[in-house]
């Protein structure tokens, strides 16, 4: 199987995936879309996980958003932008 995602550099697979991996445990999903190198804009999918019963208990696009500039950054990656697409509904 070819990864549909081959141009993004080790660094932010490095930095994303540890992030994608909590937000799977949590229910959720996390995926990197492209990176820019040039630009320093990364664009990510995130699906928040449901919880009807607690919804201040998933990890919600603020807090990943956080976590994201946080690890990409301490990875070495000039970052200037991050582009977090959510699915409607």
């Amino acid at each position: 199987m070819e990864d549909q995602h081959a141009d993004v550099p080790g660094e932010v697979r490095r930095a994303v995936d540890p992030i994608a991996l909590i937000v799977r445990r949590d229910g959720g999903s996390l995926d990197v879309e492209s990176f820019d190198p040039a630009s320093g804009e990364l664009v990510v999918a995130f699906r928040q996980a449901a919880d009807d019963e607690c919804t201040t208990c998933t990890i919600d696009e603020p807090m990943v958003r956080a976590f994201l500039e946080e690890a990409v950054r301490s990875h070495g990656v000039e970052l200037t932008a991050l582009h977090i697409q959510s699915p409607a509904g």
